[in-house]
């Protein structure tokens, strides 16, 4: 099968498992002992023909450096291919935006005449055969963490020889520009890189960049303006190329891409790169596989129900690993990689949360920390951007949209509706990081500082009326409309007030703020409701098109506000769902699709659910009508972007929507929220293996027969263990409990009135549950 042929199945084997959620699996007999390279093998990417597209290119990553390997035209002989790396880094900013930077190509001594290629997840190796005129190459490559570099290693068989490299700088121009197809200002027309080859068959690339460098303290503007700061600076991609004394004359190349803010330091950190690895390729080869094989364990989902969606839950893993690391940037809408696009920056009214929202359920937090380090060191600046609009020192804010230092402030020099939940969100994501740990050091050193001043900045857009409630005044509700007491905004100051009282209280601490958030919290204004349709935009402003952001549903996802146990929040839930997706009109992208499945999942509607992804799967380029605002695609690789049909409309790579697909499913198979583990809530056709969920919990289960036949909770915290399994009772429930080193413990089972379980677990116990016949 080629990539070319691997989407179009997903639909159709989505379809299948959709009708039957809950499958039985009789004969489906995991092993204590997991094959893990056997499983992911099921899932690499393998083209039998190489791709001449980014998207359908290999892509490897290693947090920062990242690659995307296809055939592209020789630029030295007309009509002829070369095997290239597009190699960018995710923290080289010009100008407020990401820039093109080059490729490397392979030389060989024959025409390119075809070949095949793997992307071999388990190994987070990319390698394939290069057919020529005169022989082959046979080659392998992978973006190292440490050092930082790109290796790719390649043999000559046959009559062709071991290939050289050479380098193809690209002619640096501003992207968003360049996708609308603008005019560039001089400032934008940066000089072309100077290319030198080295005398070991390696390269040297220096590029040198226009514009002033920001002054400190500078406030880039937050909606949509990338011209407010320039910045200058260099970067040196350069290249050394090791011999190997092998019989079959392989060649070793490795790739440094550094940058700096003048030529001279950015030479001297590629020289620097290089020089760290001098030891023997095998040894960087090991280094490498020893962290992604540490990395996949982490966490398991198999769903032999649905193995498509599986095979693609799996990429996104993959993606994640390649695209973030602890101690990178934070990951914006292209990764490490790079497109064209009118979206070159981090985007936080959406993108952001939905790129880290799987990785608290996945059990992937140290990737999570390339967002919340970054959050902490830069909170002076947090502050910054809520200076302009609040004067106080104790509030904080970001804008729109933003670079690495976070510069940003929210609009509120206009009439209309400022955007100001986008510092809030993300913070609800931190929480989230923070509860499936329970390290209230994170909460109290970290978090806390960060949303205290998020929230303050929000209760400044709010004012008292006639009924004595508070209200507040007219903000952005994304992507839809300005309204008052918006549900978005009024959602997520509930939230933040909530937890902030909430923490202080566990945390025994006072705050001087402390009686104004619980008198605000009191008095907050309820959701406005609609009594046909459900949630409502905001005050006297109804959903009324088409929406694709479910921003108005935050109340009931993610923030888990409406208690869906309750049978009249549940019945305005689901009014509020289905009125989302049925009210007539066209504006829908490929997150619609994943935020419907995960929020039909919070109704325990796993019928639906699936249905939502396989709808997402379906919807591409050429499926919609002239009116739609966004085509999207999700390309062979995985690799996701919207395009606009707006006149100077904007558009590009987005990276988060294909990642939402782990977090849907996530939700399908395990939730925790209001102090309820919730274990095969949607779609119990799986077994998984520790998923994280609050309370510091690691989750395991396994469905089979038609009946949840195991689940096992390790308890990290020793907080609270409550949960509910479908047809789980006291009455017909066994539990066995064991300390961490092995001795039994008592597990007595208490029925709780939400027709949940609960049992006593000490920290490090671990609960083995299972049916009682």
């Amino acid at each position: 099968m080629t990539l070319r042929r691997i989407a179009p199945l997903l639909p159709v084997l989505l379809l299948a498992a959709s009708v039957c959620p809950v499958c039985n699996l009789m004969g489906y007999k995991p092993t204590s002992a997991f094959d893990w390279a056997a499983f992911l093998a099921r899932h690499d990417f393998v083209w039998q023909t190489l791709p001449d597209t980014w998207g359908e290119s290999a892509f490897i990553g290693n947090g920062n450096l990242g690659a995307t390997i296809f055939l592209q035209e020789d630029p030295a002989a007309a009509g002829s291919k070369q095997l290239s790396w597009e190699i960018n880094r995710a923290d080289l900013y010009v100008a407020l935006s990401r820039i093109p930077v080059g490729r490397v190509a392979l030389k060989t001594a024959g025409a390119v005449t075809g070949g095949d290629m793997r992307l071999d997840l388990w190994n987070a190796e990319a390698r394939g055969t290069l057919r020529t005129a005169r022989g082959e190459v046979r080659w392998r490559s992978v973006a190292l963490r440490e050092p930082g570099l790109i290796l790719i290693e390649a043999e000559g068989v046959g009559g062709e020889p071991p290939p050289g490299i050479e380098w193809h700088a690209a002619l640096v121009r501003p992207p968003r520009s360049t996708y609308k197809q603008q005019s560039y200002r001089p400032d934008e027309l940066h000089p072309p890189a100077i290319v030198t080859a080295t005398d070991d068959g390696g390269f040297v690339s220096e590029q040198t960049y226009l514009g002033a460098t920001p002054a400190p303290g500078a406030l880039a503007v937050g909606d949509n303006d990338f011209g407010a700061v320039p910045s200058a600076g260099a970067s040196v991609a350069a290249a050394r190329a090791l011999r190997s004394a092998d019989a079959g004359g392989r060649r070793v190349f490795l790739v440094a891409l550094e940058h700096a803010a003048d030529l001279s330091a950015a030479r001297a950190r590629a020289e620097a790169v290089l020089a760290a690895s001098a030891a023997e390729p095998a040894a960087l080869l090991a280094a490498h596989r020893a962290w992604w094989r540490a990395y996949y364990p982490l966490s398991r989902v198999e769903l032999p129900g649905a193995p498509a969606l599986e095979t693609f839950y799996w990429r996104q893993i993959y993606k994640l690993g390649a695209a973030m690391r602890a101690d990178g940037p934070i990951c914006d809408l292209l990764g490490p990689w790079y497109r064209v696009t009118a979206w070159p920056r981090i985007w936080w009214n959406l993108n952001l949360q939905l790129t880290y929202h799987p990785l608290a359920a996945s059990n992937r937090l140290d990737l999570a920390e390339s967002l919340y380090r970054n959050l902490d060191r830069r909170r002076d600046q947090l502050i910054a951007n809520a200076l302009p609009a609040r004067p106080e020192r104790d509030t904080a804010a970001i804008g729109r949209t933003s670079v690495q230092d976070l510069r940003s402030f929210v609009r509120t020099d206009r009439p209309t509706g400022a955007e100001l939940g986008n510092l809030p969100w993300m913070l609800y994501h931190y929480w989230e990081f923070y509860r499936v740990q329970m390290d209230d050091t994170i909460l109290r050193d970290r978090l806390l500082p960060l949303l205290a001043p998020a929230v303050n900045y929000y209760l400044g857009h709010t004012q008292t009326e006639a009924d004595g409630l508070l209200h507040l005044r007219l903000t952005h509700s994304p992507e839809f409309a300005d309204a008052t007491d918006a549900n978005y905004d009024l959602a997520l100051l509930r939230w933040g007030l909530q937890t902030l009282v909430d923490s202080h209280g566990r945390l025994h601490l006072d705050d001087k703020n402390l009686p104004r958030w619980r008198d605000a919290l009191a008095r907050l204004a309820p959701f406005p409701v609609d009594e046909k349709t459900g949630l409502l935009i905001g005050r006297d402003r109804p959903l009324d098109k088409a929406h694709r952001h479910f921003s108005h549903l935050m109340s009931i996802y993610p923030l888990h506000l409406l208690d869906l146990d309750d049978p009249a929040r549940r019945a305005l839930a689901t009014r509020s769902i289905n009125h989302w997706l049925t009210v007539p009109g066209d504006d829908r992208c490929g997150f619609t699709y994943t935020g419907a499945a995960s929020l039909l999942a919070m109704l325990g509607d796993g019928d639906g659910a699936l249905g939502q992804l396989n709808q997402f799967f379906n919807f591409s380029f050429g499926k919609s009508t002239p009116d739609t605002i966004f085509l999207t695609t999700i390309f062979p690789n995985t690799f996701y972007a919207e395009e606009s049909r707006r006149p100077g409309g904007s558009g590009g790579l987005t990276i988060e929507t294909p990642l939402t697909v782990v977090a849907a499913v996530n939700d399908m198979l395990l939730q925790s929220h209001g102090g309820l583990l919730r274990v095969f809530p949607a779609m119990p056709a799986a077994r998984f293996e520790n998923l994280r969920a609050e309370g510091a919990f690691l989750v395991s289960g396994e469905w089979r027969g038609g009946r949840a036949v195991r689940v096992e909770i390790k308890s990290l915290a020793g907080e609270p263990c409550r949960l509910r399994v479908p047809g789980w009772t006291v009455r017909n429930t066994r539990a066995t409990a064991a300390a961490a080193d092995g001795t039994a413990l008592a597990s007595e089972i208490t029925a709780l009135p939400n027709g949940g379980l609960e049992i006593i677990l000490p920290k490090n116990a671990t609960l083995t549950l299972a049916p009682a016949n």
